[in-house]
Parts: C-alpha cells; sequence; structure tokens
C-alpha cells in the first residue's frame, strides 16, 4: 500500500550504491553529490545512520531542503509523487533501506547520445570484482530490502553482471520487487523467463526511448532505426502485461536539439502503450560517460531552436501530464509566446 507524505521520503527509505562505494539516498545530481559515506569503508548500517545522515534526515523532517536542488529535483517539483512505503520517520533509523539502487554497473547493450558515445562493456577484471561480491553482499543486503531498482547506470538485460544479480535476487526474496530501468531492447517475455522473473514481482518499468519515430530514434540511438521496431514490439507485450499486473510502467524522453519536434507525438505513444511519459532535460540527464554537447541542449535560451522548443512546450498534447515535465521544462511551458499586438488586443478583450 502506497502512503502521501508532505517531505521528500527518499532519504528514509533509499540508498542507491555507486562504483566506488559511494552511498547517495537520492539521485545525486540532485543533492550536489551528497554522499552519506561508503560501503567500502563502512559496514551498511553505519553508513545508513551516519552523521551525514542523520543531519540530512533532520533537515527534511524541518522542511529544510537546503541540500537539495529544488529547482532540479524532478519529485521535489512535483510533491503529488511523494509516495512510498509507510515507515517511522525518525532521523536514525531503525531499519534499513525499504528501497535500494544498484547503480555502480555501467554496461549496456546500446550506445545512446545522452550516456555515451559507444556501447560499455565492464572489464574482465570489473564483471569478476562484481560477480565475486554477488553472494557475499549483493544478496544478503537485499534481505529487509521491498524493491530492488537496477541498472541506473547501465542496462538490467544487457549487463552481463545485472543478469546475474536479477536471476539470483528473484530466487532468493521471491517477495521482491524490482524496478527496472532499461532501454527497452531487451525488455520481453523471453528475458523475463531466462531470469525467472515471475511478473508479479515488477514494481516499476522505465523505458528510456527518446523518441517517438524511428527516424528520430536513429539520431539518438546508434544503429537505432535498426532496432526501432523491435523497440516496438516489446512496448507492445508489456502494456499488455501492464493490464495484467498493474505495475507502474513509464516512457522516458531527454529533451534535445534532435528530438524535441517528437515531443507531442511522444504524448500519444504514452496513450497508445498506457504509459506514463516522463521528459527530462538534456543538461541533467546527460551522463558520465560521455561529454556535453552544449549544441544539444535546446533548453539555453541562446540556442538557435529554443523558441521552438517553447511553441512544441506549447501543444495541446504537452498539457495532458502535468506532472509528467522535468522543471525547467515547466517553466519554460510558463513563458508567453503570443507577439505584442496579440497581447496588447487580449488585454483589451479581457478588460
Amino acid at each position: 500500500m502506497s502512503y502521501k507524505f508532505d517531505f521528500c521520503p527518499a532519504p528514509f527509505q533509499e540508498m542507491e550504491i555507486f562504483s566506488d562505494g559511494s552511498v547517495y539516498v537520492c539521485c545525486p545530481s540532485w543533492n550536489e553529490y551528497y554522499s552519506i559515506g561508503n560501503v567500502f569503508e563502512n559496514s551498511v548500517e553505519d553508513v545508513w545512520n551516519s552523521e551525514k545522515a542523520i543531519d540530512l534526515r533532520q533537515r527534511i523532517l524541518n522542511n529544510d531542503y537546503s541540500l537539495c536542488k529544488a529547482d532540479k529535483c524532478f519529485m521535489l517539483h512535483n510533491r503529488n509523487f511523494f509516495s512510498d512505503f509507510q515507515s517511522d520517520f525518525k532521523p536514525k533509523m531503525e531499519t534499513l533501506p525499504l528501497r535500494v539502487r544498484y547503480g555502480y554497473d555501467y554496461e549496456c547493450n546500446v550506445a545512446c547520445i545522452i550516456c555515451r558515445n559507444k556501447v560499455k562493456r565492464l572489464s574482465k577484471e570489473e564483471l569478476q570484482k562484481w560477480d565475486d561480491k554477488i553472494d557475499d553482499f549483493l544478496i544478503p543486503f537485499l534481505k529487509t530490502t521491498k524493491i530492488l531498482v537496477i541498472n541506473t547506470h547501465g542496462d538490467p538485460f544487457g549487463s552481463r553482471h545485472s543478469r546475474k544479480v536479477i536471476q539470483k535476487a528473484a530466487q532468493t526474496y521471491p517477495e521482491l520487487k524490482f524496478d527496472f530501468t532499461t532501454n527497452g531492447i531487451l525488455c520481453n517475455e523471453k528475458i523475463f523467463n531466462k531470469l525467472n522473473i515471475n511478473p508479479s514481482q515488477i514494481d516499476t518499468i522505465r523505458i528510456s526511448i527518446h523518441a517517438a519515430t524511428k527516424e528520430t530514434y536513429g539520431k539518438v540511438v546508434k544503429n537505432g532505426e535498426k532496432l526501432f521496431d523491435m523497440l516496438l514490439q516489446n512496448l507492445e507485450y508489456l502494456s499488455g502485461l501492464k493490464k495484467q499486473y498493474n505495475f507502474d510502467f513509464l516512457i522516458q524522453f531527454v529533451v534535445m536539439s534532435n528530438n524535441y519536434k517528437d515531443m507531442p507525438a511522444f504524448i500519444d505513444m504514452a496513450d497508445e502503450y498506457g504509459a506514463f511519459p516522463i521528459f527530462w532535460e538534456y543538461k541533467q540527464d546527460c551522463c558520465a560517460y560521455t561529454e556535453y554537447n552544449e549544441s544539444l541542449c535546446i533548453t539555453n535560451s541562446n540556442h538557435k531552436e529554443h523558441k521552438n522548443l517553447i511553441k512544441v512546450l506549447h501543444h495541446k498534447n504537452m498539457y495532458k501530464y502535468p506532472s509528467s515535465l522535468y522543471p525547467i521544462l515547466v517553466n519554460l511551458q510558463k513563458t508567453d509566446i503570443r507577439n505584442p499586438l496579440q497581447k496588447l488586443f487580449d488585454k483589451i478583450l479581457n478588460r
């Protein structure tokens, strides 16, 4: 059962582990990479209730978000998303996190312009290092976890290591739920059967697409035009699965100069497959595995296509899901695009 909160529940319920062992309680870029500790230096229990963690929680309980980037955080901007598990919210938590994010694995099966300029694979040494941790750390750590979010830096089904973690976790903890962040190319019935995932174990599936047409998908993902039909087949399968098992189904779109015209059609895509659309900003979502490309950042006011983006944001489709837009896009949508004569005329009419 979900409960609505007036404050952010993440620091009380979530933990994300990075490849260097650093731990965060939400998306690091939303709170200036405020790490509460390191699991390679201290026990999980000590990290979870470190001085920094306790201080952060006390601030949130006092409605103090000074350590957060309120203008960037999608959840803080849309407080109606503040819903999660019921828990006793105290600065020092008596229970381990209910939601765990494994963000240490960057291996992925596609190269997307947002994340990386080529397909990323773990080295033999890296793969062995993390595989060795499956039985003695990664799986035991999940014993009190309700939801495992995997994989936040790569693809859960494209990664050799993540597939092992998923399969072992699904077998070890039948009640554990999964929150999959994926490009969707391998997210289908075949992989669920291979990894012994019961659809009832799915809490959320987030598909990063960033396009509504084959042509645009080819601009965003390397060899995307060849993969697009397969992606649509998987969306069709997931749409039917959602109707049966009622999990959260989201499709994600990072707004850039080479795809923004697809935004209204992306809303239609969401409607077609029964998914909820999410629109992010490129500057915020640009991954550390590729260089930031200023020419793609159409939210910059000096970008040559910036005014056209604002026009697209005023398309009727873009008002269908008010909470789907990243904060900066919401602010741009409020921009008055009428010319001076229209403004004067409207002012006279409204007197």
